[in-house]
């Protein structure tokens, strides 16, 4: 009789387990074909799916080193309609992507990939400007200048992004937007920095200013612009 009893019990187990599994697999399977949907723009694909995830916040990993959100993931495909449609969903964008050692926002994303329209979008949408990615001070204006995006650093600007960057906040470096579109040749970007305010006499960690690095270059027209605004 006892040992029936424990047949039954094993029995009863193996099956809560199993149909556990069961259910895991198939949540596994409705976020990977509704990130499959995103990849390939497949709306019904994608409406088909999701409604089957509970938490459209989850991060999931692409690879060893990197996850992303849904919202993070049609963010990597630029895929706006369905962007919009995750965003209805009240999916959250302050943390959409993450490399195993920070946690990025939808604007990070949008600035990374250069999307002008993306980026207007999130900010509109109340993104920070200002936000810090690192201790360094990687920032969304910094990473503009390091891409030479013009049209989205003038963004960004305009939304509040500071010229300056964001000083030092006790890593190994400090990040000056100026510093980079001076190293990178770009008269037009350092024009609207100092637009903006952004000061020549700054020094990173090293002691290096804007004009020891358009001297550097031998720029006459960097060295000029940034010798008048001194």
């Amino acid at each position: 009789m006892n040992m029936k009893r424990i047949t039954i019990l094993f029995v009863c187990l193996f099956g809560v387990l199993g149909s556990g599994y069961c259910q895991e697999k198939r949540l596994y399977n409705h976020y990977y074909l509704t990130m499959k949907a995103i990849k390939e723009g497949n709306l019904s694909d994608f409406e088909n799916n999701v409604k089957h995830i509970k938490n459209i916040d989850s991060l999931c990993h692409t690879d060893t080193d990197h996850s992303y959100t849904l919202l993070g993931y049609a963010c990597l495909y630029q895929n706006k309609r369905l962007i919009q449609r995750l965003i209805g969903m009240k999916a959250n964008t302050e943390c959409v992507y993450s490399d195993d050692m920070y946690c990025y926002d939808a604007l990070y994303i949008a600035v990374d990939k250069g999307n002008c329209e993306l980026v207007k979008l999130f900010l509109s949408l109340g993104a920070n400007p200002n936000e810090a990615y690192n201790e360094d001070g990687l920032c969304p204006l910094a990473m503009s200048c390091n891409t030479n995006n013009f049209p989205v650093a003038c963004l960004l600007l305009q939304y509040g992004a500071k010229a300056n960057g964001l000083g030092n906040l006790g890593g190994d470096y400090i990040t000056y937007p100026l510093i980079i579109a001076v190293d990178k040749n770009n008269i037009n970007m350092v024009k609207v920095l100092l637009k903006y305010g952004a000061r020549t006499k700054v020094r990173d960690k090293s002691g290096i200013s804007p004009l020891f690095i358009a001297r550097r270059h031998k720029n006459v027209e960097m060295i000029k612009l940034l010798e008048r605004s001194r």
